[in-house]
């Protein structure tokens, strides 16, 4: 059940739904051309998505717990230590007093971003293993779990930590996807619930602190403006804090719309458009920032709602780019991707197939609210259950060949 098509399908068709609430007065209507696309979108990875359910490709695995974790785990930490040397300070420290390290600015160029796609990468396996039956080193392999988590903090990478924790709520739903019962989706619903509200109570907080509006730290008005709540919203009985993940969750597929119904092109699709679309939308970001400084690459910057809510789904700057026919192309690109990869895993049946499974969830769901596949953090991430299953393969072979 769980699988990026099924992910793609249930996270669209809910933007969908909760568009129709209609509890913005910036939001433009959603065209027929948006939503056709939309909904093909949807059918294929529905298609897709039940023939890896029918044929059962994604199954959870156990996994066994080796002596050298401990050794990984203390090597990516003293990673850290290197580059707090290198900073001269850790950003979430730096408030407290020595030189002022932006998270953005932290870290030795190139080590930061394999350390911290390893780190990621090497959590979400960490709390497979944690998942895993009659492990008796579990608490061993919590704490581990822990001290992989405690560099996103440091560092104040809050989309990390996020990542990491969303990845693995999809180890946990692929571990007991068929043992999910309706008290247990009760259950679910009512934390959720309660966490969406808390989420809109930080919001709120941050956010009147920031702009100091000199009001309560819980007041709501700063935010209903901000995202031009309706008067029926205003007035009804819904708590005024859900506002916010109603903006976070459909505030993208505004956005998008928003730069379909303006966005003027100056000419027709062509070579040197197309290679735009390719190194930017196709590539990682650690890949493409290279080759847009050569080749002085601009893309168009998609239009906005409003200057503060400014993601716009992974469609919107392939839009700008190619138009209909690069939201098409990245898309098929993704779910080709996305096919093959899962395949190849299971073929040469991998120790991190779940862990790449997840991975590539996470991607799917993070293309709400912008193009995840870009963003190295995260897509660099799936090297790694493929380059290690390699190396595994190989040094099996040479143990049976000795």
């Amino acid at each position: 059940m769980i699988n990026p098509y099924y992910i793609h399908v249930i996270s669209f068709v809910l933007v969908l739904f909760a568009y129709l609430f209609r509890w913005s007065d910036l939001y433009p209507e959603l065209s027929l051309s948006l939503i056709i696309f939309l909904l093909c979108t949807i059918i294929i990875a529905l298609i897709i998505g039940t023939a890896f359910v029918k044929d059962k490709v994604i199954v959870f695995e156990n996994l066994s717990y080796k002596n050298n974790m401990q050794l990984i785990t203390i090597l990516i930490l003293a990673g850290y230590g290197l580059e707090f040397l290198y900073a001269g300070n850790f950003p979430l420290l730096s408030i407290f007093g020595g030189p002022a390290v932006p998270y953005h600015e932290f870290g030795i160029p190139t080590f930061h971003v394999l350390l911290v796609t390893f780190n990621s990468f090497y959590a979400v396996y960490l709390f497979q293993l944690c998942l895993t039956e009659k492990l008796a080193q579990r608490k061993k392999v919590i704490i581990l779990f822990i001290l992989t988590l405690i560099p996103s903090v440091l560092i104040m990478n809050r989309g990390m930590l996020v990542m990491i924790m969303m990845s693995c709520v999809f180890i946990y739903l692929i571990k007991f996807q068929y043992k999910i019962t309706f008290k247990k989706i009760a259950g679910l619903a009512v934390f959720l619930l309660f966490a969406l509200y808390l989420f809109g109570v930080l919001g709120n907080m941050r956010l009147n602190s920031m702009y100091q509006t000199n009001t309560s730290l819980n007041d709501n008005e700063l935010f209903l403006d901000i995202g031009g709540a309706t008067e029926e919203f205003r007035q009804s009985f819904i708590p005024k804090e859900f506002f916010w993940t109603y903006i976070y969750l459909t505030s993208p597929l505004a956005n998008l719309q928003k730069t379909i119904n303006e966005f003027e092109f100056t000419e027709d699709v062509n070579i040197d458009s197309s290679f735009d679309f390719t190194v930017t939308q196709l590539f990682p970001d650690f890949i493409s920032k290279r080759i847009v400084a050569i080749f002085n690459i601009t893309s168009p910057n998609p239009i906005q709602i409003t200057p503060e809510l400014n993601v716009s789904t992974a469609f919107a700057q392939a839009y700008t780019i190619l138009g209909w026919v690069g939201m098409s192309f990245f898309i098929l690109f993704l779910f080709v991707l996305a096919f093959f990869y899962i395949l190849s895993l299971k073929k040469i049946k991998s120790p991190y197939f779940i862990v790449g499974v997840a991975i590539m969830n996470s991607i799917f769901l993070f293309n709400l609210f912008s193009n995840m596949f870009a963003f190295t953090g995260l897509s660099f991430q799936l090297i790694y259950p493929l380059l290690f299953s390699l190396f595994t393969t190989k040094i099996k072979v040479n143990e049976q060949a000795g």
